[in-house]
């Protein structure tokens, strides 16, 4: 095909077109991992309301992470391959901003259970679909592609970041009361699943059912192959005279060591969540609202910096998750309620964060990088799966172990369960956290 030729059917597939912004889905994404961890700083407070105790508010978490757990699982079947992806995400950006009005208007704790379920059902649904319909976007409109394939990793520990923070900056200083912040998600959400809703007049680019740019490479790879880019899209493809109608040999589903070590990062921020406030109240000293919000968003903050710039350190992402809970055990256990003791938290709580950003970014690449196109959702579905489990795990275990041992000491084996984790991951054969992979890891976002 010569270069007039070329672009002449350009058009219909490459040139920007108008609703083809990645904006309005990145933002579902970050809002509905901002309202998962609203509540952070807030659940002491939730708890007077609501007479609970810690086994109380731990539940409350669980309830959560069986809806995010469960909108996962929904993507992940069948029956819901036909659901265009674009409309996914705005079913989870309507699911959140449900939340968000159950938990500013409906009093009482079983309406803020129902809040937490529905919030949880609209991180799984984004979670496993917006991760490559970002890039996918960015790539169909031509605008600003590098940039996109950069900060999609951090997208989800940055709005997890932004929740508890949001919470103590606003809530916590009385510029808006508790409901006023859940009626801005709520409106945030809203927008942004407009801005995403179908609309016969406005042309937009093909976009896969299954998401990922899968459908707009295949119809740039069909204008300089030739073909008709709609048969391009419809036809199997094919290697010199035979098609490929077999099963394709790649992994339908992320490895275990991708779903392990996603489970592992995000563990690490749970356990961060549910320390906090537990960690920061030592002695007879009682944190504000403003400072747990703050301390609880460092380690998703360093985290989503780490997904982002740090990915081609893999092999340091493990020791400084080591690094950063050593230095929190040590400074807790001997500055417990102090100031001394809240720097020395925080400081670890940005290397550990750090660390596990880095760890989940390099788990997210590598199993969407060892998955055939069509199977890149469910590898990324997986992957948030192992996440959510592990967000889940060390929140519902120190919930529970409080009240038996001391913190310190939940601490140290935590510490020693994801050294080990961590050795087990490096170590093996192909670790896609050797520096080598890391090459390949933004080309498959």
């Amino acid at each position: 095909m010569t270069a007039i030729e070329e672009r002449g059917v350009r058009p219909a597939t490459e040139r920007p077109v108008r609703g083809s912004s990645p904006v309005p889905a990145a933002v579902v994404t970050v809002g509905t991992m901002a309202l998962a961890t609203v509540p952070t700083p807030l659940y002491p407070a939730y708890a007077r309301t609501f007479g609970i105790d810690e086994t109380g508010t731990t539940v409350l978490f669980a309830v959560f992470a069986l809806g995010a757990v469960a909108g996962l699982s929904i993507v992940r079947t069948r029956r819901c391959a036909p659901w265009a992806v674009r409309d996914r995400i705005v079913t989870a950006a309507l699911l959140g901003a449900a939340a968000a009005v159950v938990l500013a208007v409906v009093p009482g704790l079983l309406a803020f259970a129902l809040g937490r379920l529905l919030s949880g059902l609209g991180v799984g649904i984004a979670a496993a679909s917006a991760v490559t319909f970002v890039t996918d976007r960015a790539r169909a409109g031509r605008r600003n592609v590098r940039f996109w394939d950069t900060v999609t990793p951090g997208l989800a520990m940055t709005g997890l970041a932004l929740g508890p923070a949001a919470a103590g900056l606003v809530v916590g200083t009385g510029a808006l009361p508790r409901w006023g912040l859940y009626v801005a998600i709520a409106t945030v959400l809203t927008t942004s699943a407009a801005l995403l809703a179908r609309r016969a007049s406005r042309p937009v680019a093909p976009e896969a059912t299954h998401g990922g740019p899968e459908a707009t490479n295949s119809a740039l790879e069909a204008t300089t192959s030739g073909p008709d880019v709609t048969n391009a899209t419809r036809e199997p493809a094919t290697v010199g005279p035979r098609r490929v109608t077999g099963p394709d040999p790649r992994p339908r589903m992320a490895r275990w060591p991708d779903r392990l070590g996603a489970c592992a990062a995000f563990a690490v921020t749970g356990c961060f969540g549910a320390l906090t406030p537990h960690l920061l109240s030592g002695g007879h000293r009682q944190p504000s609202v403003t400072e747990v919000g703050l301390v609880a968003a460092l380690p998703f903050l360093a985290g989503a910096i780490g997904a982002t710039v740090s990915t081609h350190r893999g092999r340091w992402a493990f020791p400084l998750v080591v690094v950063g809970l050593v230095l929190v055990a040590v400074a807790t256990a001997v500055f417990p309620g102090t100031v001394l003791g809240t720097v020395g938290f925080a400081v670890g709580a940005v290397i550990a964060g750090a660390g596990a950003g880095i760890v989940f970014s390099r788990s997210l690449g590598s199993a969407l990088r060892n998955a055939a196109p069509e199977r890149r959702p469910a590898a990324a579905s997986d992957t948030f799966t192992a996440a959510y489990v592990g967000l889940a795990v060390p929140v519902v275990a120190v919930g529970t172990l409080l009240g038996v041992v001391q913190q310190s000491v939940v601490i140290v084996a935590f510490t020693v369960v994801l050294a080990v984790v961590g050795t087990v991951l490096t170590l093996r054969p192909g670790s896609h956290l050797r520096d080598a992979a890391v090459r390949q890891h933004k080309s498959a976002l």
